[in-house]
């Protein structure tokens, strides 16, 4: 069974995270965000921090109610989509979030700031639509 202050609490992170992208968004031209270091690291960390967060709370809910017992944050969020949690378009952008966030925190790869930029400006509704679908589970389960 889920504990529902972890999932609150998760919620709760996500929600912060994506309030302050989406103003970096709205705030944060193209020039300026690919001539200032401290935006890109910024915007870098948010990110990882939103996308950690949609990460664990998969990990927490498809190991609980599940049992999930791997340990990969894909897995977990494949688990979401099989069980009906979330759906495929979700699943499939928070999997490609998590490839993402793998190459932000531990440079797997040259970071393309174009292309971290380009999610800004398109990439955020994942966040909000996560958050809805877990909360519409967690009511309709709890």
């Amino acid at each position: 069974m889920v504990d529902e202050r972890v999932v609150s609490v998760k919620l709760e992170q996500i929600e912060q995270y994506y309030s302050e992208l989406k103003t970096k968004r709205e705030t944060v031209s193209r020039q300026e965000f690919l001539s200032s270091t401290t935006e890109q690291r910024a915007v870098e960390r948010m990110f990882e921090n939103a996308i950690q967060a949609c990460a664990d709370l998969a990990q927490h809910i498809a190991s609980r109610e599940f049992g999930f017992n791997g340990t990969t944050s894909k897995g977990a969020i494949q688990v979401l989509n099989r069980e009906g949690v979330i759906d495929e378009e979700a699943a499939d952008t928070l999997v490609a979030a998590i490839g993402f966030r793998n190459v932000l925190a531990h440079e797997y790869g040259h970071v393309e700031y174009d292309e971290v930029y380009e999610t800004l400006q398109t990439g955020l509704s994942v966040y909000e639509t996560y958050s809805q679908q877990i909360a519409q589970w967690i009511q309709e389960n709890s």
